[in-house]
């Protein structure tokens, strides 16, 4: 009992960690980011990223939650994964679909008002890798696994931050390679 007591505290330890770095490095790029963007810049990233948080928060419908239950109990069970990784390819493919067929109506203009098509597929991906990290977190939880992934979150988002001063300090942060970096970072 002591073993697991101890695991516990020590992935709590570093997830307690790994977000306190995380709000650290958010300050820093909080202070940073919109004036390296420049207001229009950094009005559409947050524009765009919060349309797809919730639309790819739709498309999820809680589902991430009865994944994460499922596979704690059952962690034995591939195919609880390979269902919820085909879930998620239907999803982001239907997502995707949904984008190329609105983008050809008078709806894109009404749903993404004065957007460049670029920028709403690239923070449709953004939603989407979002949505996996957040996947990803759940099974490296249920297996518990936590310790090295947060100890892999820390090292990137620390890669992350220090990209975003490179192009920052260097005048080349913009809105497509902004996207790239949090899309990775």
């Amino acid at each position: 009992m002591k073993m697991n007591e101890d695991s516990l505290k020590k992935r709590y330890i570093y997830k307690l960690s790994a977000n306190l770095i995380a709000l650290a490095i958010g300050l820093v790029t909080q202070a940073i980011i919109p004036r390296g963007l420049g207001p229009k810049a950094y009005g559409d990233f947050s524009f765009l990223s919060n349309f797809f948080s919730q639309i790819v928060g739709f498309f999820d419908m809680g589902t991430s939650t009865c994944f994460y239950t499922k596979l704690s109990k059952r962690q034995k069970e591939i195919g609880i994964i390979t269902f919820y990784v085909s879930f998620a390819i239907i999803a982001s493919i239907a997502l995707f679909l949904l984008i190329f067929i609105v983008s050809f109506t008078p709806g894109a203009s009404k749903l993404w008002p004065d957007q460049l098509m670029l920028f709403v597929y690239l923070a449709a991906i953004w939603g989407i890798f979002s949505w996996i990290i957040q996947i990803l977190n759940i099974m490296v939880d249920a297996f518990g696994l936590t310790v090295p992934a947060e100890m892999a979150r820390m090292a990137q988002k620390i890669l992350g931050v220090i990209l975003i001063l490179g192009l920052f300090f260097s005048s080349q942060l913009n809105l497509s390679n902004f996207f790239f970096i949090t899309m990775y970072c």
